[in-house]
């Protein structure tokens, strides 16, 4: 038995012991993977790196430019309605050629003839032609309100449409800033996962060579060479679907931040990624409550009603305005005084009955104010529960980091051992690929369980505000 036992010993440890070097050699490509890939030294962090690519999104993203875009649109509304409160000029001119039109002269110029005859001299004129209206009329005129409370209303309500816009435009640019985070991180999650399963893969190449060896020199049965085979094309299906992952990924990232679908995607070492200082629940808590979009937007909701309620009021209220005009007017155009024409007027106007059509807009705007303070209320509580999930969630995956982490120690060390005693022949195959399977599950694991925590950071910085944004 021990005579048996040497002669497939010996065959096997010149074999198998190229496939242990490969394996030993698979934590040495994981850590060299990083210069293979074009990936950015280890002095850049993942935070510095992230934080340029939020800022070329922010600058370059389509939807972003849209809501900037709204926000112009908005702001020129507040001018619109300030503009109101300003004086208005206009220069109106009309020249009218008429036919048909009832001429003053005809029934004049007959009276003033007989009276010359009375009185025996040509004292009053006879060729007199008057129209009306007039051919000619130009004349600059300029309206100004003096007292309308609707104006007020109109103002505050454009100028609260705006700040809904603008939060509108933070709270797209804050769940920007999140989703270019987390897009970067799925794609080097998937780049990670790739280069661990390809290290993997000379592994299993060399164990389908050694055993089609074994199996020439009739030292093993063919279902060896079967497993083998089996296990090499389970890796490799795994690592085309990997593959495929990563450049769907890479294309979602480049598309956030309007890039070719295939532009290069810089990288990090994965020890930058748990780099994070961890603020208290309490203060990430009050800063959420002061800055998140959600509730500023519920308050420009409550400055909106409460403009549109000052409108509807306004209608119980008088209106004054100033009018001026200033012009020529006459058959021809004549400038001189006889044919200056001047007006002032000062106009009121009061609705006295509109059918209860005023109180009852009145009302509509109370209880929209009402409904948005509620709306307030439900936010806040929103936002609180967001901040606690994603607090609990860090908390979670940074206890994860550690048991990932002695797990793969774990599995790394019990492969090389599980080597070392296939090489001897004192294990069998089904260990060797078992071990070799708990290990690589581990590597993914722990690129898995780092690139989560990242995650789960972005989605508290998200929550709790934390990022300053550009205006």
């Amino acid at each position: 038995m021990f005579h048996t036992k040497s002669l497939f010993c010996r065959p096997l440890k010149s074999a198998v012991t190229l496939a242990v070097i490969v394996a030993l050699t698979l934590a040495l490509l994981m850590s060299t993977s990083v210069q293979a890939q074009g990936v950015a030294r280890d002095s850049v962090t993942a935070r510095a790196l992230l934080d340029g690519y939020v800022n070329e999104a922010l600058n370059a993203n389509l939807a972003i430019a849209q809501q900037s875009a709204a926000l112009r649109r908005a702001t020129q509304s507040v001018r619109e309605a300030h503009g109101r409160f300003l004086p208005s000029v206009a220069l109106n001119a009309r020249y009218s050629e008429f036919s048909g039109v009832l001429n003053i002269g005809d029934f004049i110029n007959p009276a003033y003839a007989a009276l010359n005859q009375l009185i025996g001299q040509e004292r009053f004129p006879t060729n007199i032609a008057a129209t009306l209206p007039f051919r000619q009329e130009t004349k600059l005129e300029l309206s100004m309100p003096l007292f309308n409370d609707a104006l007020f209303g109109a103002r505050a309500a454009a100028r609260a449409q705006r700040d809904l816009v603008g939060s509108g435009r933070h709270a797209a640019m804050r769940q920007l800033a999140a989703d270019v985070q987390q897009a970067w991180l799925g794609y080097a999650t998937t780049v990670r996962a790739v280069e661990t399963l390809e290290a993997t893969l000379p592994v299993l190449d060399e164990n389908v060579r050694v055993s089609e060896r074994l199996i020439q020199n009739g030292q093993a049965t063919p279902d060896v060479l079967l497993r083998a085979r089996a296990e090499r094309s389970e890796l490799l299906q795994q690592l085309e679907e990997t593959r495929r992952q990563r450049e769907s990924a890479r294309r979602s990232f480049n598309l956030l931040r309007n890039a070719p679908d295939d532009a290069a995607v810089t990288l990090v070492s994965d020890s930058t990624l748990t780099a994070f200082a961890l603020l208290d629940r309490e203060t990430l808590l009050s800063r959420a409550l002061q800055r998140r979009e959600e509730l500023a937007q519920t308050g420009s909701l409550i400055d909106i009603a409460r403009a549109q309620e000052r409108v509807a009021t306004s209608a119980f209220l008088p209106n004054l305005s100033l009018g001026a005009s200033y012009g020529v007017q006459g058959d021809a155009y004549r400038f001189n005084r006889n044919n200056d024409v001047g007006l002032a007027s000062l106009v009121l106007g009061w609705n006295l009955f509109n059918g209860t059509q005023d109180a009852a807009r009145r009302e509509q705007a109370r209880a929209s104010r009402t409904e948005a303070e509620f709306r307030r209320r439900e936010a806040e509580r929103a936002v609180r529960r967001d901040v606690l999930n994603a607090w609990d969630a860090v908390q979670a995956a940074r206890s994860n980091l550690v048991t990932a982490d002695d797990r793969y120690a774990s599995a790394q060390r019990a492969f090389s051992l599980v080597q070392r005693r296939y090489a001897e022949g004192l294990a069998t195959q089904i260990e060797f690929l078992s071990a070799r399977s708990a290990f690589t599950g581990a590597a993914l694991n722990q690129v898995i369980t780092r690139f989560s925590f990242a995650t789960r950071v972005v989605d508290l910085e998200r929550a709790a505000a934390l990022r300053s944004l550009p205006n």
